[in-house]
């Protein structure tokens, strides 16, 4: 029976979060939420804002979603854009997490093998293309007040294991 929760921008998500880490750009140990016990990872999904406010308080964080997706000719690929907006009162965090993602995402095949052989994908998936498709300038946040925004959008194509028949494993 095929997992259905599985999506492709959760793998990315789990990848950026790792990768961000190793590079010093997010300190897990900001993150731990003590009436939680646990590190909460602030790339987050999008969602009502008030929810988290308590967790990120001024502290720079990532709101991603999915904002387009397609079969083009070939129905084994599938094509889709992620929308990560970086959040942060500080301008050179922002800049700081634009540039990192502009050079993780900019090599598109290779960027892909880069996520391929990382040990935390899931079996499921295989991406052939990542590229960085849009970057917007950095503005005053109408979303959060005294915050900074801009968004990046990741362009990436990926193949989900399918079974005999051409559904998902």
């Amino acid at each position: 029976m095929p997992n259905y929760k599985l999506d492709a921008m959760f793998e990315l998500r789990k990848y950026l979060w790792t990768k961000m880490k190793a590079a010093s750009i997010f300190d897990e140990h900001t993150y731990y939420a003590d009436n939680l016990k646990e590190t909460l990872v602030p790339i987050i999904p999008v969602q009502q804002v008030p929810e988290m406010n308590q967790f990120l308080s001024g502290k720079k964080h990532i709101v991603y979603d999915k904002i387009g997706m397609s079969y083009k000719d070939n129905w084994l690929i599938c094509c889709e854009q992620i929308l990560f907006t970086i959040y942060s009162p500080d301008m050179l965090d922002i800049v700081e997490i634009r540039n990192f993602m502009t050079d993780e995402f900019r090599r598109m095949d290779e960027s892909a093998r880069d996520v391929n052989r990382w040990d935390g994908l899931s079996d499921k998936f295989k991406f052939h293309s990542i590229f960085i498709a849009d970057i917007s300038p950095t503005k005053p946040s109408e979303e959060i007040q005294g915050f900074l925004a801009t968004d990046v959008i990741l362009e990436i194509q990926y193949s989900r294991i399918t079974d005999s028949n051409g559904r998902f494993a």
